[in-house]
């Protein structure tokens, strides 16, 4: 179905490497590999997450920024395949009163749509 993969650098982490199978798209499954990278970076005790993503990809974008992330930067000619740019996008601290107010309602949210958020860490 999918796969979301994550770096931990000191206090940080990071997706390095995030694909959701084209026919499974608009089913939940991004978005339950999203809520799961969020809680095993809660769990490691990281202060943020970090994750690259095209431009052109609005439909990912529009899920990162409701979880809270904010584009932060800009990476020229990232992709490999087209050059395409990649915008930088960092979540809000994930200690935050904020955060985790809006990630609870979130995840409930997810859950009464899709069932519960399930995964296989690997």
């Amino acid at each position: 179905f999918g796969f979301i993969g994550i770096w931990h650098m000191g206090d940080d982490a990071h997706v390095a490497t995030f694909a959701v199978r084209e026919c499974e798209r608009s089913g939940g499954v991004g978005e339950s590999l999203l809520i799961a990278a969020l809680q095993q970076a809660e769990k490691d005790r990281s202060e943020t997450l970090t994750l690259e993503v095209r431009p052109s990809n609005t439909v990912a974008r529009n899920l990162y920024v409701k979880y809270g992330f904010e584009e932060r930067g800009l990476r020229k000619k990232y992709y490999s395949d087209d050059r395409e740019d990649a915008i930088i996008m960092t979540s809000e601290p994930l200690n935050s009163i904020e955060f985790k107010s809006r990630f609870e309602g979130l995840i409930k949210a997810y859950e009464s749509r899709h069932g519960t958020v399930s995964f296989v860490l690997m």
